[in-house]
């Protein structure tokens, strides 16, 4: 390649001393003029000022990603916090409900009809031909069939079924479900039959002149030894005396909710009660 100054490329080596003698010559003339310095530096002031501001830039770009790092890692605890604030938020009702569903049964059995478990309500199935709940509580934790069910107010039904974590429990509602009751200030033996609705039951096969009356409070009568005596069950709404039938017609208004149920408490075999 042809170059600036000469018309035709020199060689090799005499370039090389020619840069060699300007460079010892630029060295003598800035030892002997200070000045020169001065001068060098004005020239290469405009590199050191480029460099400074990279180096500022560099630092600056740095500092954004160390902050903008650390803004994304707050923001993702803050969001999973949020997450975890709202999940707790979910859950309030349903504790305040099953607080209150303990307050009720602490309020409806102030002495304890004995040695209880209480179990929380998963599932229900309310349909006129079937009705049920699922609990939280199965074989694991030495639930049986037959056990005595109750809730604020009074019994509720009796365990049907168990799994390892579950139990199905038929409410006294269900067309299957009878349960032997008596009058409270009463000897008299009854039976309350279910009638696929929660808010009735019925007392079977009495006379028309049965002397029972609505006000009437009925609880377990201890027959069959499933459930002890004395537990309240429910209150006759009405006794009808239709004259086409043979029999009254006596409506039994459960005294616990059964449709409304989140927590139960489950009667252990072999308790007792005191009688009224």
């Amino acid at each position: 390649m042809v170059g600036l100054f000469f018309r035709r490329p020199l060689p090799s080596l005499l370039r090389v001393g020619i840069l060699a003698v300007l460079s010892l010559a630029l060295t003598f003339y800035s030892t002997t003029h200070p000045q020169s310095r001065s001068i060098g530096l004005f020239l290469a002031s405009p590199v050191l000022a480029a460099d400074q501001a990279l180096v500022r830039l560099w630092g600056e770009g740095q500092d954004y990603l160390r902050s903008r790092d650390q803004l994304m890692r707050e923001n993702a605890r803050l969001r999973a916090e949020l997450l975890q604030a709202q999940q707790e938020l979910v859950k309030l009702p349903l504790i305040r409900s099953e607080n209150r569903q303990l307050l009720a049964l602490l309020d409806s059995f102030p002495v304890p009809p004995g040695r209880v478990t209480v179990a929380g309500v998963v599932a229900q199935d309310l349909s006129p031909s079937n009705q049920s709940i699922i609990i939280d509580l199965g074989n694991r934790q030495g639930i049986r069939v037959g056990q005595p069910v109750l809730a604020p107010g009074g019994v509720v039904g009796q365990v049907v079924a168990v799994s390892t974590w579950n139990a199905r429990v038929a409410l006294l509602s269900d067309l299957d479900s009878s349960l032997p009751v008596r009058p409270e200030h009463s000897n008299t033996p009854l039976l309350l039959d279910g009638t696929g609705n929660l808010r009735e039951l019925r007392v079977p096969f009495q006379a028309r002149d049965t002397d029972l009356k609505p006000g009437t409070l009925l609880v377990t009568s201890g027959l069959g030894g499933r459930f002890p005596a004395g537990l309240p069950v429910g209150r006759i709404t009405a006794v009808e005396r239709p004259t086409d039938a043979a029999f009254a017609v006596v409506r039994v208004r459960p005294l616990a909710q059964l449709g409304q149920l989140n927590t139960v408490l489950l009667l252990w075999p072999g308790t007792r009660t005191s009688e009224p």
